[in-house]
């Protein structure tokens, strides 16, 4: 039996590339930018309104990453008793301040021995969609 098969022809490129090809960019990948350590790196939901002022607001998600030690400054995921607490880290000499929107949300810890720190908020993402728009597939898009 006999099998024949097509021979391709082979194309020459003639005249000039197209410049778009000289200048490819790779495609861009949210986890090359806000994941650095995948095995210790988290998505929080925020839950309430005590961090406005610092632009985070209720239902944003945080990208936290457990490997990093907090710098004062930071914001921070501690966790207490079965809670979650995301404050601003302020140590001082014999205390902890974790400071939030007003006085009476930021939490001042005198013994830290129950208190341990979850870790450290690298990024917010804010929704940007109007609630009109939050319909259908799109009702859970950055957790709106």
């Amino acid at each position: 039996m006999l099998k024949i098969k097509k021979q391709a022809t082979k194309r020459d490129v003639l005249g000039f590339r197209l410049p778009m090809l000289t200048h490819e960019e790779p495609t861009l990948d949210i986890t090359d930018i806000t994941v650095v350590d995948p095995d210790n790196t988290y998505y929080m939901r925020m839950g309430s309104e005590a961090m406005t002022a610092y632009r985070i607001g209720k239902d944003h998600i945080l990208v936290i990453d457990r490997s990093l030690q907090p710098v004062p400054g930071n914001i921070v995921v501690f966790f207490h008793e079965g809670d979650f607490y995301i404050r601003e880290y302020c140590p001082e000499k014999n205390r902890l301040v974790l400071k939030a929107n007003s006085p009476a949300e930021t939490l001042v810890i005198e013994n830290a021995q129950r208190w341990t720190c979850w870790g450290v908020a690298m990024l917010s993402l804010n929704p940007l969609l109007q609630p009109q728009q939050r319909t259908g597939r799109y009702s859970r898009v950055c957790a709106c």
